[in-house]
C-alpha cells in the first residue's frame, strides 16, 4: 500500500517561553500543578493575559487544535490501513515530532497536554524502551526532500484542489495547526499551494477531508 504524509505545520504546541515565566497566570498554573513553568504547555485559555506581550500571540497557545487534528488523523481509516502518516512541525527551529503507526493518543485534553509536555521536555515518550512519540531536530524542507513526495500546502483563498483528483500515494499535505495568521513563506515555498474550497475551514476539518478522501480513493470510490 502506498504511503502519504500529513504535516501539521507551525503547530500551536510549545512549552511556556521564558519571558512569560513571571506572569501572574503562568505562576498560578505552576503553583497549582507543582511544576516548573518551562515544563508546561502554553495555553491561551489559561495564560491569555500573560500572552498579550508575546510576539506572534495570535498563532500560539492552542494545543487543543493539535489534539483535535491528531485524533482525526490517527482515528481515520486511512491511517489505520497504513495509507497516511502524520508529523507535527514544531514552532521555530524546534524540529519535527514523529509518531509510531500504532500510537494511541489520550482523548482527554488534560491527559494529552501532560503527554505532550513529557515529549517536549524529554524529547520522547515513553521515557524507556522504544518510543511511541519522539522529536528529531531537523528541518521540514530537508525531510520532505528526502521523502521525494509531491507536496501540497493547504491555504485558504488559493486555487481549489478537487479531492477526487488527489494522488492515491506519494503525496505530502501540509496543514497549518494554528488558529490565526498566515502560513510562513518558507512553508508556502515547499510545494503547490491549494485550498479545499471557498469556505474558511478549521485545521481539523481540512485534515478530515484529506484523510477521508484518501480512504475513498483506496476504496475506488474516486476515479484513480
Amino acid at each position: 500500500m502506498g504511503k502519504n504524509l500529513l504535516v501539521l505545520s507551525n503547530a500551536s504546541l510549545e512549552l511556556i517561553p521564558r519571558e512569560l515565566w513571571g506572569g501572574k497566570q503562568v505562576s498560578a498554573s505552576a503553583r497549582k500543578r507543582h511544576k516548573n513553568p518551562g515544563e508546561m504547555l502554553l495555553d491561551v485559555s489559561l495564560h491569555g493575559w500573560d500572552m498579550e506581550k508575546l510576539v506572534g500571540k495570535e498563532s500560539r497557545g492552542r494545543p487543543d487544535i493539535v489534539h483535535q487534528c491528531l485524533l482525526d488523523v490517527i482515528d481515520s481509516p486511512a491511517h489505520l490501513l497504513g495509507l497516511l502518516d502524520v508529523v507535527v512541525e514544531l514552532r521555530g527551529e524546534e524540529g519535527l515530532m514523529f509518531f509510531r503507526p500504532d500510537v494511541r493518543l489520550p482523548r482527554n485534553y488534560d491527559q494529552f497536554k501532560g503527554l505532550m509536555e513529557q515529549v517536549l521536555v524529554h524529547g520522547r515518550a515513553p521515557l524507556g524502551g522504544d518510543p511511541l512519540i519522539w522529536i528529531e531536530h531537523r528541518d521540514l524542507g530537508d525531510y520532505l526532500k528526502e521523502l521525494g513526495y509531491e507536496v501540497y500546502v493547504m491555504e485558504s483563498e488559493r486555487s481549489f484542489l478537487d479531492v477526487s483528483s488527489i494522488p492515491a500515494e506519494g503525496a505530502t499535505y501540509i496543514v497549518g495547526a494554528f488558529q490565526e495568521g498566515e502560513m510562513p513563506k518558507k512553508t508556502l515555498a515547499l510545494g503547490h499551494i491549494y485550498s479545499l474550497g471557498q469556505l474558511k475551514l478549521t485545521a481539523n476539518a481540512v485534515v478530515s477531508l484529506i484523510s477521508c478522501s484518501l480512504y475513498m480513493k483506496h476504496l475506488g470510490l474516486f476515479s484513480r
